[in-house]
């Protein structure tokens, strides 16, 4: 009789930390009427909707997003100081 794979070990999800918004942050937990786990579900909620619903081409041009408004402030900052 064939043995059966091992499955790996370790937790099924991984945890992530995320830095909100203050606003974003108190809308949230409002919701979530001050109850941690009542917001990380609600996080959790969001981030797959959104999943589910994006392309992976979608999601990539968030990276770009990113990447643009760095840029962008590096130069109103550089703009500034050279006033």
């Amino acid at each position: 009789m064939p043995r059966k794979a091992k499955k790996k070990g370790g937790p099924r999800y991984r945890r992530v930390v995320l830095s909100l918004p203050k606003r974003l942050y108190f809308v949230l937990n409002g919701i979530a009427m001050g109850d941690e786990r009542k917001l990380n579900r609600l996080i959790k909620g969001i981030l797959e909707d959104k999943l589910m619903e994006s392309t992976v081409a979608e999601l990539e041009l968030y990276l770009g997003r990113g990447e643009e408004l760095e840029e962008e402030m590096e130069e109103e900052e550089s703009q500034e100081s050279q006033a």
